[in-house]
């Protein structure tokens, strides 16, 4: 087995992969290719991505695809059970509606990561951008930096993890979505409020971190769930709805 370096990253067990270079293929063709490739090969490392956007949508073969660079917007949208590594950034709406599979981004990402997920797990060993987790619908979301402004945004269901503190809006209009964070948040979104993890969820989430790679909270988290407040408008609460 083989390693190879990737600036300030390692990439280790490349031995048995096949290559796919990106340079010359359309979004079309490029994820043609890595389907087909599936059906013999469990690993697939893609060279030259150059932050392009829609690498990587709909798999659904348990492959693992390593994208050597960083890819562009939409890169994994729509996984049904694949796992796909960057050595890199990756752009806006990663992982969108992703149902099955794992996403793990050696970088940062962009807005709105794991926008609409249903399934799954996506871990950022970077920051994420703002509206991270918007509209999740359940799977988990684990992030080693910090979240952009409105991240959780309308979040049905899942988990999202943040170690680095939170930006404005954090959690606003959620449902039944869980948040954690850990160091400051700027400001809560409307309807959302904080209070403190049980002891099981902290036994979650820190199971959550150790399978993941990362490290325990610096700092106490906290968890942000929302109030119920504005779940059913009523016109007695119309100046609040005004700031949704």
């Amino acid at each position: 087995m083989g390693t190879l370096e990737i600036g300030e990253h390692r990439v280790a067990e490349l031995g048995g992969a096949i290559h796919l270079d990106a340079d010359g293929l359309d979004a079309w063709e490029f994820n043609r290719r890595l389907q087909a490739l599936a059906a013999d090969h469990e690993r697939i490392v893609v060279e030259n991505p150059r932050a392009r956007h829609n690498l990587g949508v709909a798999l659904t073969e348990p492959m693992h695809v390593i994208f050597l660079g960083s890819v562009g917007y939409y890169c994994g949208g729509f996984n049904d059970g694949a796992r796909i590594e960057i050595f890199g950034n990756a752009g806006w709406g990663l992982g969108e509606a992703m149902a099955r599979g794992r996403i793990e981004v050696h970088g940062n990402t962009a807005w709105a990561a794991g926008a609409s997920m249903r399934g799954g797990r996506i871990v950022v060993h970077g920051g994420g951008g703002p509206r991270t987790g918007v509209a999740m619908k359940g799977g988990t979301m684990l992030v080693s930096g910090g979240l952009g402004f409105m991240s959780g945004f309308m979040a049905h269901r899942g988990k999202l993890v943040a170690l680095g503190g939170a930006g404005d809006a954090l959690g606003a209009s959620l449902y039944e979505g869980r948040i954690f964070v850990a160091g400051e948040i700027e400001a809560l979104g409307a309807d959302a409020i904080a209070v403190d993890p049980t002891e099981e969820e902290l036994a979650e989430i820190a199971a959550d971190l150790s399978e993941a790679g990362l490290p325990a909270p610096s700092t106490p988290l906290r968890k942000v769930i929302a109030e119920g407040r504005l779940w059913y408008f009523d016109v007695k609460h119309a100046a609040e709805w005004r700031h949704v």
